[in-house]
């Protein structure tokens, strides 16, 4: 007679599950049949009562910023003024407000600019 082996994942009640189902829909055994069936409800009624996590959002917080959730729908919120201070209660340094300034002005480009850097491109190539 082979033995038995628990699918992968699987144990004990889950081998039983699987036997009696087979057995008892292919096999017309009463007896397993009602184990594989009540085995299976036990496993679905326990994966029903699984907690299960739910990623609202994936974003980097900065100094200030908070998160609120209302209505399952979660929303970061910004300091209306940028703080004169850093995170280490010194105000930044030049090179440090030099750079903000530089990432602020990369993330406003206009469609001028993107014309203009176009036109720069193109004249590039043609020299």
């Amino acid at each position: 007679m082979a033995r038995l082996r628990a699918a992968k994942g699987g144990g004990a009640l889950r081998t039983l599950e699987r036997l009696g189902v087979s057995r008892g829909v292919f096999g017309a055994s009463k007896g397993w049949f009602y184990v594989g069936t009540g085995l299976w409800t036990l496993r679905k009624v326990r994966s029903f009562g699984e907690r299960k996590t739910e990623i609202l959002m994936r974003e980097p917080l900065r100094p200030g910023d908070r998160i609120v959730i209302a209505n399952g729908i979660a929303t970061i919120e910004s300091q209306t003024e940028p703080s004169v201070q850093g995170a280490t209660g010194k105000a930044p340094s030049r090179r440090r407000r030099r750079k903000q300034a530089k990432e602020a002005r990369k993330a406003l480009i206009t469609q001028a600019d993107l014309s203009r850097r176009a036109r720069r491109k193109a004249a590039r190539r043609a020299s």
